[in-house]
């Protein structure tokens, strides 16, 4: 791995506190607040509060982004029609954040206002200077569905996958012990990949049930009906002969994950396999909190 720091990536924006203390229930309620993006010690962290909603209807934008480099010219992104909206500003925000690594940023301009955008995780740095290819769209996919929060509380998360952007350490291993999801599909063009799909990981699993509505993972679109993520089943079979999405399922990260979930028989031909999944640990107190009806982590 080429980083082997800690990959922490905050979702949404409280108070800091919430993220330090595990008080993940008493906020639940609260409001978002404005984040910023830094470093402490090894742990690299970026506040995070996409929303499902903002990231479908910009999904056509993002079409036309990834047809070219994001920055042919060398740092203006003023030529993208994302930066015209707060929706669109937003999105943009975790675009760049997903695909570039930290310490380079990209800027734009937009009524007379410079709008910049730092990157953080780094799964598709040549982005910047050519189009978008199609590993480097379902990376990219992957990274910004493992962002989506449905309940706007800040949690903080571990990003794992086979990429070099996303070394850990053994320290955010033992700490991030819960596996809730794994995350994968293609945000952008319309083929045959196209989709954004999500499936349990090995705690929500364990922990809620064995019915796949208990098993479905929650912090991605909250409560709501009708998210556009759509659930694969779990990722890893636990009791077998269950179903199970994801063909490759090592200790610590799924991949070659498929839109359904297949017994001992193995995956029809027509379903589509994702080699690039994103898994996300949390961290015991906060899945405890987020998922109130499964029984609790010890």
């Amino acid at each position: 791995m080429s980083r082997t720091h800690d990959l922490l990536i905050l979702i949404a924006a409280l108070a800091a506190g919430v993220a330090q203390t595990g008080c993940l229930a008493e906020a639940l309620e609260g409001e978002p607040a404005e984040g910023q993006l830094g470093s402490t010690g090894e742990a690299l962290t970026s506040t995070n509060r996409l929303s499902m909603n903002r990231l479908s209807m910009n999904r056509l934008s993002m079409n036309g982004l990834s047809a070219g480099g994001l920055s042919p010219s060398g740092a203006d992104l003023s030529s993208t029609e994302l930066i015209e909206t707060p929706e669109g500003r937003e999105l943009l925000t975790y675009v760049i954040r997903c695909a570039l690594p930290e310490g380079e940023s990209l800027s734009g301009a937009h009524g007379g206002v410079t709008y910049t955008f730092p990157g953080a995780v780094g799964v598709a740095p040549d982005w910047r200077d050519e189009p978008l290819d199609a590993a480097g769209q379902r990376w990219v996919s992957a990274c910004l569905l493992a962002h989506v929060n449905g309940y706007g509380v800040e949690v903080p998360i571990s990003l794992r996958g086979e990429h070099e952007a996303l070394g850990t350490t053994t320290t955010e291993r033992a700490q991030f012990n819960a596996q809730e999801a794994a995350f994968y599909g293609n945000l952008f063009g319309s083929g045959p990949d196209h989709g954004m799909y999500a499936c349990a990981g090995a705690a929500v699993e364990a922990q809620c049930g064995a019915s796949s509505s208990a098993e479905v993972p929650w912090r991605s679109c909250g409560a709501s009906e009708g998210c556009a993520l759509a659930f694969a089943g779990p990722c890893r079979d636990l009791a077998q002969p269950e179903l199970q999405t994801c063909e490759n399922t090592s200790a610590d990260f799924v991949e070659d994950c498929y839109t359904e979930a297949s017994g001992p028989d193995g995956w029809s031909g027509g379903l589509v396999k994702y080699p690039e999944v994103i898994t996300v640990y949390l961290e015991r107190d906060d899945f405890n909190a987020l998922y109130p009806g499964c029984a609790p982590l010890p």
